[in-house]
Order: C-alpha cells, then structure tokens, then sequence
C-alpha cells in the first residue's frame, strides 16, 4: 500500500528526537510538508536539516507547549509558512517519575498543562478549518501507561487517561465532517524518554540501569524494544487517506506488552 500526503501539510510537536522526530520523517517521506515542533532550538534546526534531505518542504519553530501562548505560536508559524494544516500530531515528553507523596502542586500543574491542556489547546484551534475544509487527522500519541498504569507513573497515568477520554468525545463530533481522531499508546520503544524513566527508577531502587533496562526489554513479548521507526508507521497510516473509516480508536502499539484486552 502506497500512501500519499502530498500536498498535505503536517503539524508535528515534540518532534525535535525521539518518537516524534520518526512521525515527522515518515509523514515527510509520504510526502507531505512538514512543521516540526518543540523547545530546544539547536535540536529542531538538526532534525529539519535531516528531512529536507527528502525533498519535501520542511520548517520548524521553537515553542513551550506547556503554555497557551507556544502552543498559539506554533499553530501561528504553520499558518503562515505552509498554509492550513492538514494533519496534527499531539506528541510532547511525559511526565515527571514519582508518587503522590513526591510530587509537588507545581508538578502536577505541569503535567497538566504540557500533557493535557496542550493537547486541547492546539486540537480546539485546527478543529474548525478540517471541518471546514471536510478533512483531517489528528492523532495523539500517549503511554500504555494510561491503560496500564505502573509504579511511580502516577502523573503520566492520570493526564494521558483523559488525553484519551478527550479525543474519544471528539471523536464523535469530528466523524461526519471527514476529520479522524485517534491515540496511539506507546510501549516498548526505546527512546531517551525511556531511559530517563530507568535512571530515575535507579536511583530510587538503588539499582543499575543495565539491570532495569534489560529487566524491561525482557517484559515484552516479543523480546526487543522497539525503534522509534517502526511506531511512526502506523501514526503515518492513521494520516493517509486510506484509513479513513478508522477513528474514535486507542491503540497500543508496544509488541504485546500491555496485558488488558482493550
């Protein structure tokens, strides 16, 4: 199956490594333009020069998610350097590691603002034009965490679960207008996120991080973490025009690691 997103223009945040920057290179590769999205400046410039190697039209914006003012400033950029916007990709980095009895009120607000409120926030202002225009894809990526929550992910947990309970309620309203809406729950995928989370888990357990991280990778059934590349495919499937009869969906994408049945 070929997919083609010519002439679409794709919003990614968080999009500067990691998981975010594999979406980017796959939705650039199926040809759409791309606006990459996150804070650190030296990273976003890096990762734009490496997909304008494949041709296709590549800009990038520095912008605090967590605020209302960056995630206004990122829509802004778009609107102007490619033109209205197709395709959003919510992806931003999690939470904090910790417990109720650690975490602070600013932790929390945090959390809220960057894992949540962001995802509303950009969501509510490309919403009107996708149905306007009688097309679009919004897809959210999140953690397995929110249907599985574990130890000391108590603030990934809690902000990603009503990530999705948001996008399936949209869901609904956006159906008729041609516009798709769906979360992609990552699990497995070896990313500095996830190494972040093994150092911080050792310091608490006062244990190696070799020893978490091949405890962890041994967890999944299919016996390996995952590249970043090969959770993109299908967030890059989600925004072609083949899989339009797929929304209202939260699927897991984390090699069997997930043990529930939804």
């Amino acid at each position: 199956m070929k997919i083609d997103l010519c002439k679409r223009n794709a919003l990614v945040l968080g999009s500067s490594r990691g998981i975010g920057k594999a979406i980017a290179k796959g939705l650039a590769h199926a040809g759409a333009n791309v606006c990459l999205v996150a804070r650190n400046e030296s990273d976003l410039q890096a990762a734009r020069a490496e997909l304008e190697a494949q041709g296709t039209k590549v800009v990038a914006v520095s912008a605090d998610l967590a605020s209302f003012d960056g995630v206004k400033k990122a829509f802004a950029f778009v609107e102007k350097t490619l033109g209205h916007i197709d395709i959003v990709v919510n992806n931003c980095g999690g939470p904090k590691y910790g417990t109720l009895s650690t975490l602070t009120e600013e932790d929390w607000d945090r959390a809220i603002d960057l894992t949540l409120r962001s995802v509303i926030r950009m969501t509510a202002l490309v919403v009107p034009g996708m149905i306007e225009r009688k097309w679009g894809r919004i897809v959210t990526v999140t953690s397995t965490v929110a249907k599985e929550p574990s130890p000391g992910m108590i603030l990934s947990a809690t902000t990603r679960a009503g990530v999705a309970a948001f996008m399936k309620a949209l869901s609904f309203e956006t159906a008729s207008h041609g516009v798709t809406v769906n979360v992609v729950a990552s699990g497995g995928v070896l990313t500095g996120r996830i190494k972040e989370l093994l150092e911080a888990k050792a310091h608490v357990e006062h244990r190696p991080v070799e020893e978490l991280l091949k405890e962890s990778e041994s967890s999944i059934p299919l016996g390996r973490f995952a590249l970043p590349e090969e959770f993109a495919n299908f967030v890059v499937f989600l925004c072609a025009p083949q899989s339009l009869y797929v929304t209202g969906t939260n699927v897991s994408v984390d090699g069997g690691l997930t043990k529930g049945v939804n």
